[in-house]
């Protein structure tokens, strides 16, 4: 018996309203209107389980932009992940709330309207406070928030009727709720230290914001003669001499045999011949450098420390623009020659001095870290004033537990270990800011009253003392934009109104969705917050995603000249190329490399994905024609061909990989347990899933075998109709989180759509109830490996499409009726004529052998190919390739090429001795199924 059949051609009617190409900017402006005027993106926080509502509720909150931002990659990117777990969550069933908003961005906003300025010949000391807040609130209402009209062009499904600002009224009672409370737990205090000073933004900067820039100076060793023995002389090293102007003392160890003798006497500093003490400090380590130490308290934070432990005066010689001058302390330290000298100008005069003095034993290349400012990038300035600080390690403890009780999730996993370093040695945090554009400390001070009376911290505008009645003046500084940041989770949702819907129903959140850049500046942060005003994690995940680097790996930025404009992207390809190709390229943690010199090269794949979905689409809709398409629920189990059950159980699995993909939803209160906490947000996994399923599966699989079925009028067309229209369906409710707008667009068209619903609002699919249809279902697995194995037989020997091929199959009874049944499908997409046979002919023959799982495919090539000059084609090729390989391998046993020659050209050998293995037995395979043995 044989099975055999031809390629069926089909006609297809292309209505007038279904386009040949797919046309982004014709169509997302609309769609997302639609969305927008439906509500689909408002969340009900009465219909919060919290609150007695029906459902689950589920927060994201969206990290807020500055709000002078302009919308770059890693918004997108960002902005992105976002969409798609709200979009999935949303369609899960749950009260979906995603808050945006934008941040007042304190320094960032005042650099901005201040440079403005300067183009007028203005300064904002010209302006004065008042004016100046005026026209910075001018210039955000004007022009800020054009970011979050941008994200809307990406597809940010954010509930936009809860936008929040950090500025706003309502948020701004919140912050000032926090400073008082934490005040008046003992947690906010003023003190008197050396901070991380701004020249340029004229401002203190925390700890993170003052990061450390590797770079290669200059190490000076200078020495310090002793006052009393001019002969004998300590030297110490130091990559700022400038201060030196400020040294109060050197330091040695105790313990240090070498300078035990001397611990007590004084020195002369160079320059100045003043005396200073030699002191003893564990500070100083005797196995670093000379083992000696300067100490300058008012120009060093660890000097600092040692200057107060020894009472030693503190005197500051360079000021708050980075110039030399004295304060009253410093009286006589900074000589007239460097008086309103730049600090780094004033170093080489320093060095020129010392050199002329002869105190300059050397100077040398020195490799290390120097902190400069998050906003301007200036070299910051170690300076001693007078701050306002959050004591840390008490709220630091419960965040810290949080993490490793697994209340709170780092993914990748790799984060929690730099969260417990952090959190087990943070120090202080200086929260006020020398600027005029943020939330004004809340603190008054009274002349008339004594301490504690004289400061009050109040939730109120005071105009008078509320102890003396007198006239009190408010502080001068700002806070710390990350300040309010910290309480974005609960001031968005209302506190400290406790009584607030939205904190009810919303707090805490879920997932949190941010760069790793900003786990110490933001995220801790609101952890601890969350604790100490709400006794609760304001999230359970975190997932810290990659970054958006250029082909040579570095840091997409403004000022390196890298960036990619995302709207350049929308308007191009489309917001659905530009979310496609983020999110399939982003594993957990790594960073999407991109070439901004080439768009159409980086966003090939969400392009391409997009057109082929859409082409999909079209000949699939095309093929089901427009008449009205029977219920998918009403096709009873016994009306499935082996080809639907194949698909729907592919749907099923692809289902289930999407969820596991995407993640788990968290119930209230749980611990992640050990084995899930690395679960979920796989996002590229979950593309690729959809993507499988859709393209290959349904597409080239189901639709190609179910061509003539949907052409053949009659009861089975309709099964086959209803069958299509449903998977389809399903395959764009799995595709929509990541491309909203062209599986919006195409859901519309389904047969049966009803007016003003939305795949937006549509239910997530769900895997059917266990069935008896898995066994047919795998029977289709057989016959699409046949039909791979003889597409890829003609492939590899160069076989016509259009020439017949004989195959046998080696069949039980069971298989036999299948491949009867079957007989019109195989022979049409197989293009072949199948024979089933009961056991392998003897002898080998020209043949081609193929196992397929517990039986064989069989394949003679006599006549279809020259077989002797194909045989002789192999041996050679063999041949050549064994000489290769075996010139490789000694390569590799050669010791003195493993010792030389770099890591990565060593593995890449490695590498391609697998790879050409691998071909050799390929290779061998083939000449044996086709020669016989060698």
């Amino acid at each position: 018996m044989s099975i055999s059949g031809a390629p069926e051609s089909t006609s297809v009617t292309t209505p007038d309203d279904f386009p040949a190409q797919y046309d982004p900017a014709a169509t997302e402006a609309a769609i997302y209107a639609r969305w927008q005027e439906a509500g689909a993106f408002t969340a009900d926080a009465s219909r919060s389980s919290r609150i007695g509502g029906d459902r689950d509720p589920y927060g994201i909150l969206m990290p807020p932009p500055n709000v002078t931002a302009i919308l770059h990659v890693g918004h997108g990117l960002n902005s992105t992940v976002q969409d798609v777990l709200i979009r999935w969550a949303r369609m899960k069933g749950l009260e979906a709330l995603w808050l945006p908003g934008m941040d007042h961005a304190g320094i960032a906003t005042q650099n901005v309207v201040e440079k403005q300025l300067a183009t007028e010949g203005l300064t904002r000391n010209d302006l004065g406070r008042e004016k100046f807040i005026e026209r910075t609130a001018a210039f955000v209402a004007e022009t800020g928030g054009v970011i979050l009209q941008q994200l809307k062009a990406i597809g940010a499904s954010a509930d936009w009727s809860r936008t929040a600002y950090t500025f706003s009224p309502d948020l701004s009672v919140s912050v000032r709720e926090a400073f008082v409370r934490l005040y008046e737990r003992g947690l906010i205090y003023r003190g008197h230290r050396v901070i991380h000073w701004c020249p340029r933004c004229l401002t203190s900067l925390s700890d993170e914001e003052a990061e450390g820039q590797e770079t290669t100076g200059a190490l000076y060793h200078i020495s310090y003669p002793l006052a009393d023995d001019p002969s004998q002389s300590i030297t110490v090293a130091t990559t700022r001499p400038e201060t030196m102007l400020g040294d109060v003392a050197v330091a040695v160890n105790a313990a240090d045999e070498r300078y035990q003798a001397m611990i007590g006497k004084d020195v002369l500093l160079p320059i100045l011949d003043l005396r200073i003490p030699i002191i003893a400090d564990d500070y100083a380590d005797p196995e670093f450098g000379t083992g000696v130490v300067k100490i300058t308290p008012a120009h060093d934070a660890n000097d600092f420390e040692v200057g107060r432990r020894h009472d030693l005066p503190m005197p500051v010689v360079i000021d708050a623009y980075g110039i030399m001058n004295e304060d009253a302390d410093a009286a006589g330290r900074v000589p007239q020659a460097l008086r309103g000298v730049d600090r780094f100008l004033a170093r080489e005069r320093v060095v020129e001095m010392l050199e002329a003095a002869g105190r300059l034993v050397k100077k040398e290349a020195h490799h290390h870290s120097v902190r400069h400012c998050y906003r301007c990038d200036t070299v910051v300035e170690p300076r001693l004033s007078d701050q306002w600080f959050v004591r840390m390690a008490p709220l630091a403890e419960p965040a810290l537990e949080a993490v490793r009780a697994g209340r709170v999730r780092l993914l990748p996993e790799k984060w929690v270990g730099v969260y417990e370093h952090w959190m087990t040695n943070i120090r202080d945090w200086n929260i006020s800011r020398q600027i005029w554009w943020g939330h004004r400390v809340p603190v008054w001070y009274c002349k008339e009253c004594d301490p504690p009376q004289n400061v009050i911290a109040s939730r109120e505008d005071l105009t008078a003392c509320p102890y003396c009645g007198c006239d009190v003046v408010q502080d001068e500084d700002v806070l710390d934009t990350w300040f309010s940041s910290s309480l974005w989770p609960m001031s968005t949702l209302g506190w400290p109104n406790e009584h607030s819907t939205d904190l009810r129903a919303f707090y805490p959140s879920d997932v949190l969705v941010t760069a790793p850049e900003i786990l110490f500046f933001w995220v801790a942060r609101m952890i601890m917050m969350g604790y100490a005003f709400m006794g609760d994690a304001p999230f359970h995940s975190v997932y810290l995603h990659g970054t958006a680097r250029d082909t040579q790996g570095r840091k997409m930025s403004k000022s390196l000249g890298n960036g990619i404009d995302p709207m350049d992207v929308v308007h191009l390809y489309g917001a659905d190329a530009l979310r496609y190709t983020l999110i399939a390229g982003m594993g957990m943690g790594a960073d999407v490399l991109l070439d901004p010199n080439d768009l159409d090269k980086s966003f090939a794949t969400g392009r391409n994905f997009a057109t082929k979905l859409w082409n999909i689409g079209r000949f699939l809709l095309m093929n089901v024609g427009s008449d009205a398409v029977r219920p998918f629920d009403d096709i009873a189990d016994s009306e499935l061909n082996r080809a639907d059950r194949w698909i729907l159980d592919r749907l099923d699995a692809a289902i289930r990989e999407c969820d596991r993909a995407i993640g788990p939803v968290h119930p209230d209160g749980a611990t992640w347990r050990d084995e899930e906490r690395a679960s979920g947000l796989r996002l590229n996994e979950f593309a690729e899933t959809a993507r499988r399923f859709v393209w290959n599966e349904l597409a080239d699989w189901y639709v190609e075998a179910n061509k003539a079925r949907l052409l053949t009028v009659g009861d089975d067309q309709q099964v086959a109709r209803a069958v299509l229209v449903h998977v389809f369906d399903q395959a764009l409710r799995l595709l929509h989180p990541i491309v909203p707008f062209v599986s919006e667009a195409l859901w519309q068209r389904l047969p049966g759509h009803v007016d003003g619903t939305f795949i937006a609002t549509s239910s997530w699919p769900v895997v059917r109830e266990a069935s008896s249809t898995d066994a047919r279902a795998a029977q289709f697995d057989v016959i699409k490996e046949i039909v791979e194995a003889m597409r890829r037989i003609r492939a590899e020997y160069a076989i016509a499409p259009g020439k017949s091929i004989e195959a046998f199959v080696v069949a039980t009874p069971a298989l036999r009726q299948m491949l009867e049944e079957e007989s019109a499908l195989l022979g049409r997409m197989a293009r072949t004529t199948l024979t089933p046979i009961d056991s392998a002919p003897e002898g080998g023959g020209a043949n081609v052998v193929v196992f397929l799982g517990n039986t064989e495919l069989i394949v003679p090539l006599a006549g279809l190919i020259d077989v002797a000059k194909e045989c002789e084609k192999l041996k050679t090729e063999l041949a050549n390739l064994e000489k290769q390989l075996t010139s490789l391998e000694a390569r590799l046993e050669n010791e003195g090429f493993i010792a030389r020659a770099p890591a990565a050209v060593v593995e890449g050998e490695r590498a391609k001795r697998d790879e050409w293995k691998t071909r050799r037995e390929l290779l061998r395979t083939r000449f044996e199924g086709l020669c016989g043995k060698a």
